[in-house]
């Protein structure tokens, strides 16, 4: 399986008419985007706006990133399965891509959502400042702050809220058929060579216990059992986030670039040799469950003729229950394994003195086994203390962060005291770095 990513850098974003991509300027019509998003009747309206780093600008209200990307040659569509995508498999042939630029969906959370999905949190981007610690600090952006029809259920609300998103992406990156592009870089898989190292990417990834939320798979979000997947499928867009759970492991943006992939795929045929990647799921309900899961994985990377592992992870809770079990079953197996994983940030990097004396403080994992000896962290992100005044904000006006208050409203633009407001958990989009793709915590910046 072979695939070539046709990259075409975004340096600068222009609201304007005719739409197109030349020399890095990327020029878009907000009336045909607006007409893209209003397709849909469970929408009432869009704003659309553009965003660049360094600006004194806070997004709130996110609920994804997608990276606009469109197949040229081969079998299948970009982010298969979802928004009514074919489900053909797709990792071959030509796919062109936007590179440091997304778009962006932003929309409040219905109020009868919130007050039944405590997931559903509202989360934001400082482009500038302090809590620019992110690499969704450092994209451009089209902005679709997305008000849809008050009475929609939650699958229907994140149906919409993502085909509006898909819909935008996929007219952008039609612009860039016919077009050349400035880098082109070939993904394939070596044959196994005899004196190297096989290794094998377990990729954990949350599924959803409510049919149509989560991270898909070819669209499917529900729990399966463990499944291989070549990695070109992952950057042809296979796995793709929702609009509920704000949490950036789920983000669309993030499965196409994640930096694992681009690891792993720099080291195959010189110093290990990469077999692929087992896509397992988390979040089980039950411990027989679990074990299940992780025996099967374990026995695929034993018929791969696995020798060593990685593993990832894209959530928090009791899915570390599932990974740890993982680890313990490859162990076991003789298969060696180094575990890529985020730190708690309960209370961890709050270096306060009453911290210090009263030891309250949670372990940087939930939950271990002792064959768990290879680990490497990504880090925590606990929020900085203070956010300070944006004079710009986009996405909406006001925020709620205590899931126990929803009518307690916060103006965004002001300066937001994060301890205090949203306690242990950042609301800052990406605080929890799952692939070690930025700084590894606000003592870095």
């Amino acid at each position: 399986m072979e695939l070539a990513l046709g990259t075409f850098p975004v340096e600068r974003v222009v609201l304007g008419s005719p739409p197109g991509w030349t020399a890095g300027r990327l020029v878009v019509d907000p009336a045909r985007v607006r007409a893209r998003v209003r397709e849909d009747p469970r929408i009432r309206d869009v704003a659309v706006d553009v965003v660049a780093p360094g600006e004194p600008v806070r997004i709130i209200h996110v609920r994804d990133i997608i990276e606009p990307r469109t197949k040229v040659e081969g079998p299948g569509h970009t982010y298969p399965g979802i928004c009514g995508h074919p489900v053909e498999t797709v990792g071959e042939g030509v796919t062109l891509r936007y590179a440091g630029f997304g778009v962006l969906i932003a929309s409040e959370v219905l109020p009868h959502i919130r007050r039944t999905v405590s997931a559903a949190t509202d989360s934001l981007i400082d482009m500038s400042g302090p809590g620019a610690v992110t690499v969704y600090s450092t994209l451009r952006y089209v902005v679709l702050t997305i008000d849809t029809v008050p009475d929609l259920e939650l699958t229907e609300w994140n149906d919409a809220l993502l085909q509006a998103g898909h819909r935008v992406a996929a007219d952008l990156a039609d612009l860039l058929r016919g077009q050349t592009a400035p880098q082109r870089t070939r993904y394939a898989l070596s044959r196994p060579a005899g004196d190297l190292p096989r290794v094998v990417h377990v990729h954990t990834l949350n599924a959803s216990m409510v049919p149509g939320i989560g991270t898909g798979i070819y669209g499917y979000t529900r729990h399966a059992l463990p499944v291989l997947v070549h990695p070109n499928e992952m950057l042809d867009g296979a796995i793709a986030g929702d609009a509920v759970v704000t949490y950036p492991g789920k983000c669309t943006w993030l499965h196409v670039n994640n930096p694992v992939l681009e690891a792993l795929y720099r080291r195959d045929g010189k110093d290990l040799a990469w077999l692929g990647s087992i896509v397992s799921r988390t979040r089980w309900g039950a411990l027989a469950e679990k074990q299940l899961s992780a025996y099967q994985t374990v026995k695929a990377a034993q018929m791969l003729g696995a020798q060593g592992a990685l593993v990832t992870w894209n959530h928090g809770g009791n899915d570390l229950i599932e990974v740890m079990l993982t680890i313990q079953g490859l162990e076991r197996a003789g298969i060696t394994t180094t575990f890529l994983t985020i730190e708690s940030d309960i209370k961890v990097v709050r270096m306060t003195p009453a911290l210090a004396e009263t030891g309250s403080s949670e372990p940087p994992l939930l939950f271990s086994v002792p064959e768990a000896r290879a680990i490497v962290s990504t880090g925590t992100l606990a929020p900085p203390e203070e956010l300070p005044p944006m004079p710009r904000v986009v996405g909406g006006a006001t925020v709620v962060f205590d899931q126990e208050r929803p009518d307690l409203r916060i103006p965004a633009g002001g300066a937001l005291d994060l301890e205090t407001l949203s306690g242990a958990y950042s609301p800052i989009f990406g605080h929890f770095d799952s692939y070690g793709l930025g700084v590894q915590s606000y003592f870095d910046y």
